[in-house]
């Protein structure tokens, strides 16, 4: 029975990626066909075959409705993320892999020691635990370490360095990753996947954080209307900054690659041996497409006239905009992953019509 561990298992991606695991039989994810035996688990309930997960995130998390969300699986345990590694510790059995998903994640909190703390410190925790005991480790970076993109955005490690963020939370992920640069113990298979404009289901948590689909849904339901920020650059019009937005499931289902090249490795396959322990990954569908596109999909998805009013620019994020994002896939397509992304107008027709509608 396979078993993982997945922190901010109640954010955003974190719950995409434990519902996949919690349905997946373990050879879908490159285990060998004895992992498909009835098991005992967490509180000795038998169960049929399935991948078990130790789930963590902060205490303050279990007041989402997501949180509830699996409770009650046999095939599902959650521990507090302060208490994991001791937790984890005191196991008969090591996880076959850890993915890491916790973080604080807003670009616009200001207070350096909440990500030194929770995205640098706990990180680092974590490739230690997983160094020290052979065990795969993929975590979330994020395309914020690319700044402004004045230096591209390429996820090959020679180019790490040249790489400015433009807020606390982009500094926070690229500080990690050159952090892991430096260490010369290492998991046995690592992936720093480096997310671009994601959105999808159970996302609603995050707020303000929450993507412009979730947003834009909200807005064109009450009042008719999609408000987008005005333009603070005369390179492009009003709503024509662009972004490389992805749904979730395709995020989810570049893991499960990422997961059965990580069990080859493990096994020696070699098919599926990469040259090294570990990469970056820019998690991006390699198109940019505008705010103003993304609009018109949210009303093509609700069978609604466009309308979009244009509003000024909030001072606290003035500065540390991007204008553009597009992933280079050059390194992901290297792995053999051949993903083929959902457009944009099927991801958002989706996520509108199959979970917002729903009130998901």
């Amino acid at each position: 029975m396979p078993l993982f561990v997945v922190t901010g298992a109640n954010g955003f991606i974190g719950t995409n990626v434990v519902e996949r695991l919690l349905t997946a039989a373990p050879e879908e994810l490159g285990f060998a066909k004895e992992h498909t035996v009835r098991f005992s688990n967490f509180d000795n309930k038998v169960q049929e075959k399935g991948c078990s997960v130790i789930a963590t995130d902060m205490s303050d998390s279990m007041n989402r409705l997501n949180a509830r969300r699996f409770l009650g699986s046999v095939r599902y345990q959650y521990v507090d993320y302060e208490n994991l590694i001791s937790h984890l510790n005191k196991l008969d059995r090591k996880p076959d892999m850890v993915i890491h998903n916790g973080a604080c994640s807003s670009t616009t909190e200001t207070n350096p020691d909440i990500f030194q703390k929770l995205n640098l410190g706990y990180s680092q925790i974590l490739w230690e635990y997983c160094a020290k005991n052979d065990i795969p480790f993929i975590y979330a970076s994020s395309a914020a370490t690319y700044g402004d993109g004045r230096y591209g955005f390429s996820d090959k490690k020679e180019d790490c360095e040249k790489y400015a963020s433009l807020n606390l939370y982009g500094k926070s992920k690229l500080d990690f990753d050159l952090w892991a640069l430096k260490q010369k113990t290492t998991p046995q298979t690592w992936f720093g996947l480096r997310y671009f404009n994601v959105f999808g289901q159970f996302e609603s948590h995050k707020a303000g954080q929450a993507s412009m689909v979730y947003h834009g849904y909200n807005q064109a339901v009450r009042t008719g209307k999609i408000k987008l920020f005005e333009s603070n650059s005369r390179e492009y019009a009003h709503g024509e900054q662009l972004r490389d937005f992805v749904y979730i499931d395709d995020l989810v289902d570049i893991t499960m690659d990422l997961i059965r090249i990580c069990m080859a490795r493990k096994e020696n396959k070699s098919s599926h041996v990469i040259s090294e322990n570990g990469l970056f990954l820019n998690i991006g569908r390699g198109v940019a497409e505008s705010w103003n596109n993304l609009a018109r999909e949210v009303f093509s998805a609700l069978s609604l006239q466009e309308s979009i009013e244009y509003i000024p620019m909030p001072d606290n994020i003035i500065r540390q905009y991007q204008n553009y994002t597009c992933a280079d896939l050059s390194t992901l397509r290297s792995l053999g992953i051949q993903h083929e992304f959902r457009s944009l107008k099927t991801g958002v027709t989706k996520y509108v019509q199959k979970h917002l509608m729903r009130g998901q």
